[in-house]
């Protein structure tokens, strides 16, 4: 009731307004496959385990839908979780993978099964404790450790393949019994395999205390590692020479089959040319360098050639598309544009469903002229003849036809919640002075010479700078004189024109808001504001067309703000075949050569974390070289020998930057990761060398004697170990599937840069302790 009058009649809401129960905003619209849909979305809180929330909302659903009104079902077409599923049984398929092959190597190179057994004994053994540590330090089992687990496998037999090695030798050189020569052979090699070990963990653990999602990577990596490494390391200390002194068997000069024996046949003629190669190598030395100095070159000019990136992007299973219409389009229009799309993506063979929320759009947020589809694909499995890349290029191409609305996709971020997507993220700010049209000025000159960039793709600007607006200039002066009050004539405008909160009420046992607003025909024009009224001191009712002049006009949406700053959201992709690096430069470049001072630049989301990481890999490598240094000059109780070990690291990463650079791959963390492990595998593998040259040389040989004598007994261990941990990398270069690119972003790198490090590095290492060793005795 309205009111009662004095005659008894009685004024009811019915009589002046419509009331209905309605949604409480028509501005969006939501569905699934083009049919309407209310979309739900469900977000972990800190700390939760995405596979565990997603099997109790599938457990709730199925529950809560018994109750479902007949007619009403739900589904769930869209579950990040499938990704992180397959994409961990992808990692569980190449670690079997990778046990496989080193095993076979091993196989290969001990020749006994009995011998095999004692290696590969390590591997569970390591692994499980490694398990153990990670509960420790509260690692989950992720993509991350397990690919630290898959990198492990190849590393964790080593000590064990060399103490297996050099028992045997001896048994076999010097006809000594299992445990006497496990003995000897233990004498020689406990010095050497702390050392290389602790060499690994001095690589692995400092980077670990790297800030930022960086140092995040970074560190459930390198502790998975060098916790298995330690734990393998324990393990041929103790288990392996027990193992060694029972199971192993002198040969008796039993022949062995023929496989074996041209595996033998190839490793001594091996031993005999590398020997012979390091001979001649010694004896030109200014040759040496001066090739050492080309790869150093070679490096930098490599590290300057290959594109950058913060991680590699993966095919999630599904991406984004928005559609951009006119600002001012109304919602209906936007809705026809959106339906055309969905039924073309419908016809998409390796397309599973298509998400839309008509009306709003992550860029600007609730705007009509804005739709987003959610583009779900089918299962890898169904879709092996093609890639998300094509599928993508194929709706880009038509959906870019559209006259109506121009067309923006996306892939979604490598790491949920930095960003609304992939690609780069800049904040263009205004500073100082300038005002909101300069920055829309500076936005416009950017996209303008941005779209003209071939490295380029993808470009949208978050502005909203011409949305049509009704301006109300109100007569304040005039307002004053009636005594009008200012806030009602905002309040009666609002009310009419837009909606008020009023209150709630119950029905049903259920609250719903009340709201008021003039019925559509009376707001469609400004010159439905001559309807309006506003009461004055003196009770009279103004026309609010006296207090003021309605006029059409332009202006933004919403004002966004970045570090204080007001500013315009620049969001893009790298082309393709061009990375997010390279495309990161042109932008920096574009604004430096032609935005105004007084217009700033800054990355956000998950460019501002590549931007980061860049800047982090000379830290990086720094503290790596120089943790290895003080290690060695501790070990060695010299400033100079460990040098020799060092200058032997650099033709490992010229292998990991050309075959990064052959394959087509960027320079991102994951390869760093890998780039940081090489250097520990490359400095174990020059550690058992000179760490045996040296006790010779103490012991009164010359230098160069040493230094061959060891690099001759060393080969095959040093050959054996690298082998089966660059065949436990070849499943990760080769790696398919979801997940595919970061196995292939960390694998290859290492694969190549061992294989530089076997064919080149092992011939290096006796040079440079020979010049090293040199230039120490004249020194003294």
């Amino acid at each position: 009731m309205v009111r009662a009058n004095a005659n008894g009649s009685i004024i009811r809401l019915k009589d002046v307004a419509r009331v209905s129960l309605e949604a409480s905003s028509y501005n969006t619209e939501s569905g699934i496959n083009g049919e309407n849909a209310a979309v739900l979305g469900i977000y972990m809180l800190p700390g939760a385990n995405a596979i565990e929330v997603a099997d109790n909302v599938k457990q709730a659903m199925e529950e809560i839908s018994k109750n479902f009104p007949e007619g009403l079902s739900y589904e769930i077409p869209f579950d990040m979780t499938t990704y992180i599923s397959e994409s961990i049984h992808e990692v569980y398929k190449t670690l079997f993978e990778a046990l496989v092959l080193v095993v076979l190597v091993v196989f290969l190179s001990l020749q006994s099964w009995r011998a095999t057994l004692i290696p590969i004994v390590a591997v569970p053994i390591s692994l499980i404790g490694t398990f153990g540590f990670m509960l420790i330090f509260g690692f989950s089992l992720n993509i991350l450790t397990l690919l630290g687990l898959i990198l492990a496998i190849g590393i964790v037999v080593d000590d064990a393949i060399v103490v297996v090695e050099s028992v045997e030798h001896i048994m076999e050189t010097e006809k000594l019994s299992a445990y006497e020569a496990t003995k000897k052979a233990m004498e020689g090699l406990t010095s050497a395999l702390i050392a290389t070990s602790l060499v690994l963990c001095a690589v692995f653990v400092p980077v670990s205390f790297l800030s930022g999602i960086t140092g995040q990577l970074y560190r459930q990596f390198t502790i998975t590692i060098a916790v298995s490494v330690l734990i393998s390391t324990v393990v041929a200390l103790t288990l392996s020479p027990v193992m060694c002194s029972l199971i192993l068997k002198p040969d008796n000069g039993k022949k062995k089959n023929i496989v074996f024996r041209k595996i033998n046949e190839w490793l001594n003629i091996g031993n005999n040319k590398y020997v012979a190669v390091i001979t001649r190598v010694i004896k030109h030395p200014r040759r040496v360098l001066s090739a050492f100095g080309m790869v150093l070159i070679a490096i930098l000019l490599l590290h300057r050639i290959i594109p950058t990136s913060f991680l590699p992007v993966e095919d999630q299973g599904y991406f984004k598309i928005e559609l951009e219409l006119p600002e001012g389009s109304t919602l209906e229009r936007t809705r026809k544009v959106t339906e055309r799309a969905i039924s073309f993506l419908d016809k998409n063979p390796y397309i599973a469903y298509v998400q839309n929320v008509t009306g709003s759009s992550p860029r600007v947020g609730s705007n009509q002229a804005r739709s987003e589809l959610t583009v779900i694909l089918k299962p890898w499995e169904e879709r092996k003849e093609t890639t998300i890349n094509k599928i993508m290029a194929e709706v880009q191409e038509h959906l870019k036809e559209y006259p109506e609305s121009k067309v923006y996709l996306s892939t979604p971020p490598v790491i949920p919640g930095l960003g609304s997507s992939g690609g780069f993220e800049m904040q263009l700010e205004a500073r100082g002075e300038a005002t909101f049209d300069n920055l829309v000025q500076a936005a416009d000159t950017l996209m303008y010479y941005a779209s003209k960039s071939k490295e380029l793709a993808g470009l949208s600007s978050s502005l909203q700078s011409e949305i049509p607006q009704l301006y109300f200039d109100v007569d304040r002066d005039k307002v004053k004189m009636l005594g009008v009050p200012l806030a009602d004539v905002f309040s009666t405008m609002k009310a009419y024109t837009g909606s008020v909160y009023v209150n709630d009420f119950n029905m049903f046992n259920r609250i719903y808001k009340v709201y008021i607003q003039a019925e559509a025909p009376y707001r469609e024009h400004k010159d439905n504001i001559n309807l309006f009224f506003v009461k004055a001191s003196n009770g009279a009712m103004v026309p609010l067309t006296s207090l003021g002049n309605a006029s059409y006009t332009t202006g933004p949406g919403s004002i966004k703000r970045f570090n204080m700053f007001t500013t315009a959201v620049i969001r893009g992709e790298a082309a393709q075949g061009y990375s997010s690096g390279q495309a990161m430069e042109i932008m920096e470049q574009i604004a430096r050569d032609h935005l105004p001072d007084n217009i700033g630049l800054e990355w956000s989301g998950l460019s501002y974390q590549e931007k980061k990481a860049g800047g982090q890999t000379g830290l990086v490598m720094a503290l790596v070289f120089l943790f290895v240094f003080l290690f060695l000059a501790a070990q060695y109780e010299s400033w100079t020998l460990p040098v020799a070990v060092l200058l032997s690291l650099p033709i490992a990463a010229l292998g990991a930057y050309l075959g990064v650079w052959i394959c087509g791959l960027e320079n991102d963390v994951y390869f760093q990761i890998g780039l940081v492990m090489l250097v520990g595998l490359a400095a174990k593998n020059a550690i058992l060398i000179v760490e045996f040259a040296k006790v010779q040389v103490d012991d009164g040989e010359d230098i160069v004697t040493a230094a061959i004598n060891a690099a001759r007994l060393r080969f095959r261990p040093i050959l054996m170990t690298s082998l089966a941990f660059v065949l436990g990398m070849l499943p990760m270069v080769l790696a398919s599937g979801p997940g595919s690119a970061s196995r292939q972003a960390i694998g290859t790198g290492v694969f190549f840069g061992m294989i530089f490090a076997i064919v080149l590095g092992i011939i290096l290492v006796p040079f440079f302790f020979v010049m090293v060793y040199k230039l120490v005795v004249r020194s003294k």
